[in-house]
């Protein structure tokens, strides 16, 4: 992400480079030229055959962010200075955060101390508090909507679904819109959710600083959902002293949870590395699960069928992710299994060792298969791997490289065999379809470029289970790229991916090649394992 664009919006606002790129558009460094200061801009992206009444939507749905972030000054609200239209496309203009989402720090680190989850945990309640009392429910508090700044700040994000206190559940309010796995049940159950949905949601989202993995964990989100509706969270095994406070917030029904002001104690308590204080007991058992019921229908738009592999841009900003979140949860409550027939795993739970793995130190993925293997993929290739900073290895030549990585968390080593099938189950469920990405290599002469990704996809057994996803080109030639094999084996689990930039393969033959690579590793660290 090292392009410039000096396009200036407003007559004041400098784009400078972009900080991040994702399904929702980019948000671009910018210089406000009048106040002499740097901000974030939030570009929100309209495909240019997108449907006059969604594109009408998604720039009153930027619209009404900036207007509901303009209702609340808390230091743990991220600030929107301004809000531009500029030839019928939105932009946010935000206060400039330095950091990452609690997701990226959790995914790409490790989980967080239980001190330092407590102290998100007080940020964050204390803003939702803030928002409730302006009469604002948040209704999307997740990971990725937590930013944690290198002061130590935690920052809530994207009020671009908040519901205000005196609106009506029609229109796009009502679309169940959000991640699977941190939507409060009675919310799941067509219910119009309030301040205490918003606390469940801070409970998943604690539960997965601390965790790595959300309360619910499951192979599909159809199968997340049915299990928030129907099973108790999963016993935390990471949060020491807050796992009881996680396991109320988690509670099935609203007034089974703590009030907010219990909440707010026994967080201050914990960050303070004190005794957490005891918690009324609530009206309701904590443990209750709701019985069965019809569960209220939620108006669903039709939306235009999603772009073939080659194809261009997705049709609609977010798109991929709402209809997914709400054919999962209309499918989970009405018992539709066929409405996600093509998933890639069964709906049963896989059931593994709680042992700890064969892999209990890093294994040297530079010397695992001989770099004279790879000259298959890479005929150019002279040198041997190189280390990358995340563990993992690359080879590469001009335009063609390899690279094997421990995907997501970098610290499985010593982990169970059941704790990584739920990394690779989380890795999974993370792949959006058509979701965009910026990526680059230096390494072999790939400069800034733009790709959509397809979901998740079934290969021929790899490991212990495996799964695919490819990224094609999304500006000029559409061709398929990279393509990628998150594979598993014991409580290991690795992203084999095999890029192609100089025109030398075509798609098949890249996925082949991807699907060869990840065979090596695998019949490698089975080989170790056997070997102990």
């Amino acid at each position: 992400m090292s392009r410039i664009d000096t396009r200036v919006l407003a007559g004041r606002y400098r784009l400078l480079n972009p900080l991040a790129e994702g399904g929702m558009g980019t948000v671009w460094l910018a210089a406000d030229e009048m106040l002499g200061r740097d901000v974030a801009v939030k570009e929100v992206r309209l495909p240019p055959d997108l449907d006059p009444v969604r594109r009408q939507e998604i720039c009153a749905a930027a619209l009404r962010e900036a207007n509901v972030a303009a209702r609340l000054k808390h230091p743990s609200i991220v600030t929107v200075h301004d809000v531009i239209v500029e030839q019928e496309r939105p932009w946010l203009v935000m206060e400039l955060l330095s950091g990452a989402s609690l997701e990226q720090t959790v995914r790409e680190r490790q989980p967080l101390p239980v001190r330092q989850a407590a102290r998100v945990g007080v940020g964050i309640l204390s803003a939702l508090a803030a928002a409730h009392a302006a009469g604002v429910v948040h209704r999307d508090v997740k990971p990725g909507n937590v930013f944690l700044t290198r002061s130590g700040r935690a920052v809530l994000t994207d009020f671009g679904i908040a519901m205000l206190e005196d609106e009506t559940a029609d229109g796009l309010t009502s679309r169940l819109v959000g991640s699977p796995n941190y939507i409060a049940p009675e919310r799941l159950r067509g219910e119009r959710g309030g301040p205490a949905s918003d606390l469940w949601s801070l409970g998943a989202t604690l539960y997965f600083a601390v965790e790595g993995l959300p309360p619910h964990p499951a192979e599909t989100p159809i199968s997340a959902i049915s299990r928030v509706l129907t099973e108790p969270a999963r016993p935390p095994e990471r949060a020491g002293a807050l796992g009881p406070l996680l396991m109320l917030m988690l509670a099935p029904w609203p007034d089974a949870r703590p009030s907010f002001d219990a909440v707010a104690q026994t967080l201050q308590e914990l960050a303070l590395g004190r005794p957490a204080v005891p918690l009324p007991l609530p009206s309701r058992p904590a443990a209750a699960l709701p019985p069965p019921s019809h569960p209220q229908p939620i108006p669903l738009r039709p939306a235009a069928p999603a772009p073939a592999p080659r194809g261009g841009r997705r049709t609609a900003l977010w798109a991929a992710a709402e209809v997914a979140a709400v054919a999962a949860v209309i499918g989970a409550a009405m018992g539709v299994t066929h409405l996600l027939a093509d998933r890639t795993v069964p709906d049963e739970p896989v059931r593994l060792s709680e042992r700890p793995g064969v892999f209990a130190t890093p294994v040297n993925l530079c010397e695992l298969v001989p770099t004279a293997t790879f000259k298959e993929l890479l005929p150019a290739l002279k040198t041997e791997g190189q280390p990358t900073n995340e563990g993992g290895c690359q080879w590469t030549t001009p335009g063609i490289g390899l690279e094997v990585h421990p995907s997501g968390a970098a610290k499985q080593w010593g982990k169970s065999p059941r704790q990584a099938h739920e990394l690779f189950v989380n890795q999974r469920n993370g792949i959006l379809p058509n979701g965009e990405t910026a990526w680059s290599w230096s390494g072999i002469q790939a400069g800034s470029r733009s790709a959509r990704a397809t979901g998740p996809q079934t290969v021929k057994p790899v490991g212990d289970e495996a799964f695919g996803y490819d990224l094609y080109e999304n500006r000029k030639t559409g061709r398929l790229e990279k393509s990628h094999v998150v594979l598993r084996v014991d409580n290991l689990v690795v992203d084999v991916s095999y890029t192609v930039v100089d025109g030398s393969k075509d798609g098949p033959a890249i996925q082949t090649g991807t699907h060869t690579a990840a065979t090596w590793i695998a019949n490698a660290l089975n080989k170790q394992k056997a070997t102990g």
